[in-house]
């Protein structure tokens, strides 16, 4: 019943493709079990009313009127602030605003706006504010959450706490626990603070990309795990009422609240609490549950509730590993100690059941991610439980003990993630011989277990095979990383590898560069020092050898780029200041700088620009310059051109025209400014160019020689 509401979901928000296969698959289940078409069809049209329910409500919030202009106003948070590098971007939800020069405060009647403030203070979801700033159309989308428009404030003035003791207690824990791991460094403490709570904002980019590569992210995305071990610390506290089962389930669900509300109710946390609400309740009513029923509900209440979770990876994920594990509990196993095989037995089966997915949204899945978790997932038991009690009493020692534990879990992070991921064609290849062996035991067990002991292998040797691990590409090349709404090119030449500016995600930089297998960089190159092109360097460096870095200056230096040269610094790396006219010849690559000319006002306009000759096919990297800049660079007629600035309309038309050439690439991610322009598109049409755009078509890869399709 739950897959039925799940593509209905789906096909009310207009996902037709993915519903009517759930559709399918769920009918079969159904019809089998002897189900009824009317029952089916009932939870087909409730989870279809659900999600075109959501995608009503956010179509009103993206149209909503809002006022617009210089504005202060009083707000609840919706979110906690999140750090970037230069800022804080949160939701908000205003009470009443004020328009500029006027001193009555109006009620406000819109929906929830995206703010970006430098300075957020302590304030926490659920608190009110003050904040004065510039709030104009368009709204968007952040995450699973739609706003109506955006604000550009000054710092942001609590208030006040937040309303209802559920959500101000629970605030106050996670203060404690975050304040209880900030006061000591390290890592380890970081890692703890994600167990707990999913803060992982303290742990370094590098050990974030390592966890991912491993497969062990999840366990820093509070979800089933972290709800059972709350619940399991609760009965133990609660055992004085074990004969009362009514008002020990009251106390857990208000306990359960309490927890969402310190989780921060990710979609994962949702899934986990209604099923822990829905046991708690059957037992505390005296019924039995089982926990295929429970889960079932659980999905359907929280899609019914919330259309737009059928469109949530993390819920997917957390559904589909929630799957995994039930299934794997019960695969009988013969082998002893029998606790190790289960647990691996289990963590094989939830990899499974989570494969698809990862494999649709990151085009992988790690492949020895079952070792991993069976090394990983006692220590991290143990270092939650000694991190919860530690910094709910105060006891530092115990938080020590915790951060050393979790200093263990990156260690095996660390080991593992430099093995390759499995891919769509390892991944067809596996379950081809697992249908072999199921169909065919006597040829097919062989042939699986050898199969899978050859993938174990090859996984030590990314380079001996093309489909255990990453995107192989031919050197000479020229790479336009996907990066979002930033720039970063990777130019992989014969023995030798460039990067130029990192865009704005340091993890998912540094998983791209695995993907390509880039053990080391020997030139990096920061154009200009806004944090969507270097936010992304600081993963790079110290996760990767780094010769040298070329670096332009300019007198308005952003946080980002500071902290990437204080790290820079910390590795002992080279730093140099290219100037127009400096060359570069290594191999079938040249590099030529042809700007900045001069000291310009504007920071776009101090970019470094490079023309880069490699094997025979020159290419103009543009970074971010605008109109000024680009009258004094002129017409340089080159054969690949990067579209500077995400295609925004601060560029010359005639100045695109002339350098369009027959390959234009513009990196561009989801935003809220309206880029690319339209008429840029146009302009680099008319002059020829083949326009590719990164939003659209992911990585770009120029193979060279470029042909005379303009291959891309």
């Amino acid at each position: 019943m739950a897959a039925l509401v799940w593509s209905g979901a789906l096909i009310g928000r207009d996902w037709w493709g993915f519903g009517t296969v759930l559709v399918l698959g769920a009918a079969v289940v159904i019809v089998k079990r002897g189900g009824m078409i009317v029952v089916m069809a009932a939870a087909l049209v409730a989870g279809a009313l659900a999600g075109w329910g959501s995608a009503h409500r956010d179509a009103a919030v993206l149209s909503a009127p809002v006022v617009q202009g210089d504005v202060a106003i009083r707000a609840v948070a919706r979110t906690d602030p999140r750090k970037d590098a230069d800022s804080f971007w949160l939701l908000a939800r205003p009470l009443a605003y004020r328009a500029s020069g006027d001193q009555n405060w109006i009620e406000w009647l819109g929906p929830a706006i995206k703010m970006e403030t430098p300075d957020a203070g302590e304030l926490a979801a659920g608190e009110v504010f003050e904040a004065s700033g510039h709030l104009a159309k368009p709204g968007g989308r952040w995450g699973t959450s739609v706003y109506a428009a955006r604000m550009w404030s000054g710092p942001a003035v609590p208030l006040h706490g937040a309303r209802g003791w559920l959500v101000g207690t629970g605030n106050a824990l996670r203060r404690r626990v975050i304040e209880s791991l900030r006061s000591g460094p390290g890592d380890g403490r970081a890692l703890v603070a994600g167990f707990l709570v999913g803060d992982t904002s303290g742990l370094s980019p590098t050990y974030t990309a390592h966890l991912r590569r491993a497969g062990l992210s999840h366990f820093v995305a509070v979800s089933g795990g972290n709800v059972a071990l709350f619940l399991g610390a609760l009965w133990i506290l609660m055992w004085p009422l074990a004969g009362r089962p009514m008002i020990r389930a009251l106390v857990g669900f208000v306990a359960l609240g309490v927890f969402m509300v310190v989780t921060r109710w990710e979609p994962s946390v949702v899934r986990a609490g209604l099923l822990a609400a829905l046991v708690l309740g059957a037992q505390g009513m005296g019924f039995p549950l089982s926990s295929w029923a429970a889960l079932g509900v659980a999905v359907t209440v929280a899609l019914l509730v919330s259309g737009e979770l059928a469109l949530s990876v993390g819920f997917a994920l957390s559904v589909a590993a929630t799957l995994g594990v039930m299934v794997g509990m019960r695969i009988p196993v013969r082998r002893r100690p029998r606790w190790i095989w289960q647990t691996l037995v289990t963590a094989i089966a939830a990899q499974v059941t989570v494969a698809p997915i990862l494999l649709w949204v990151f085009g992988s899945v790690p492949l020895l991610s079952p070792v991993a978790n069976l090394a990983a997932a006692p220590l991290v038991a143990v270092s939650t439980s000694l991190g919860g009690i530690g910094t709910l009493t105060g006891w530092q020692p115990l938080v020590w003990l915790a951060a050393w534990t979790a200093e263990g879990v990156l260690a095996v992070a660390g080991f593992l993630s430099p093995l390759p991921q499995l891919g769509w064609f390892g991944a067809g290849a596996a379950l081809i011989v697992g249908c072999a062996a199921r169909r065919w035991p006597v040829v097919g067990l062989p042939m699986l277990a050898v199969g899978g002991g050859w993938l174990v292998v090859l996984s030590m040797f990314p380079g001996l095979v093309p489909f255990v691990g990453s995107e192989s590409v031919r050197a000479p090349a020229v790479v336009f990383l996907d990066v979002g709404q930033g720039d970063s090119i990777l130019v992989l030449g014969t023995g030798v590898t460039v990067l130029i500016d990192g865009g704005p995600d340091p993890v998912g930089l540094v998983e791209k560069l695995q993907k390509y297998r880039v053990r080391e960089v020997h030139l990096v190159v920061i154009t200009h020092p806004h944090a969507d092109h270097v936010r992304g360097l600081e993963g790079v460096v110290g996760t990767l050898p780094v010769g040298a870095v070329w670096d332009a200056s300019h007198p308005h230096e952003t946080p980002a780029h500071r902290m990437l040269r204080e790290r820079i610094a910390e590795e002992g790396i080279s730093v140099y200041r290219p100037v127009p006219g400096q060359g570069l010849r290594i191999a079938e690559l040249e590099v030529e700088v042809l700007g900045p000319l001069r000291r310009y006002k504007h920071i776009n306009d101090q970019s470094i620009v490079l023309m880069l000759d490699v094997a025979g096919t020159t290419f103009l990297l543009a970074a971010d310059i605008q109109e000024v800049a680009q009258a004094e660079l002129g017409a340089v007629r080159p054969d690949v051109l990067k579209v500077p600035h995400q295609g925004a309309a601060t560029s010359d038309p005639r100045w695109l025209k002339e350098n369009a050439g027959r390959l234009a690439i513009i990196s561009v991610g989801p935003n809220d400014y309206g880029h690319p322009v339209r008429w840029v598109e146009e302009v680099l049409v008319e002059g020829g160019a083949r326009v590719v755009r990164t939003d659209q078509h992911g990585d770009v890869v120029v193979n060279l020689p470029l042909g005379d399709g303009a291959n891309g």
